[in-house]
């Protein structure tokens, strides 16, 4: 393998990048690496200061290590700000939820005392009837079990964003 293929593998470069860098065509690079044509001196020389950047490589491993540090740092703050963000949604969800659950209780005590009133021949049973049956309906078992699927959702995000924020 010629050193251009090797320099662009750890780089992670594309032919036509590691070309543009050299000041030669992607052809002529292609060539070079299959051994079918030698580069130009002025190639050769970058190609050189590549090597001489991965001989120094001790030096510049400092300077990578400060800003991956930076990096975590970042993260670390965004995590952070997420776990917060996590928490006042879960807090939010659960009082939502905690309203849901009011309404349709009070609409399965509506409802009772509408089939109560209907069966004493009250005129306005029907009306109320109809308001806990749309209560019901509205705030039922599904909406709930949808309300705690949020809240849940939320909790696992918390518990694997503190993972990460602790890595």
């Amino acid at each position: 393998m010629k050193a251009a293929q090797l320099f662009r593998d750890q780089l992670g470069l594309s032919q036509e990048l590691m070309a543009q860098y050299l000041g030669v065509t992607r052809s002529q690079l292609a060539m070079y690496e299959a051994g079918k044509r030698e580069l130009s001196t002025s190639a050769l020389a970058k190609l050189a200061e590549i090597a001489l950047f991965f001989d120094q490589k001790n030096v510049t491993e400092k300077e990578g290590h400060q800003l991956l540090e930076k990096q975590e740092l970042e993260v670390k703050v965004f995590l952070t700000r997420h776990i917060k963000e996590l928490e006042y949604k879960q807090i939010k969800e659960q009082r939502l939820l905690e309203t849901i659950q009011k309404k349709h209780h009070q609409n399965l005590q509506l409802h009772s005392l509408a089939l109560y009133l209907q069966k004493n021949k009250v005129i306005q049973a029907e009306v109320l009837l109809q308001q806990a049956i749309a209560g019901i309906e509205k705030n039922g078992l599904a909406r709930q079990a949808k309300q705690m699927l949020k809240i849940e959702s939320s909790k696992s995000q918390m518990v694997y964003s503190n993972i990460l924020k602790e890595k």
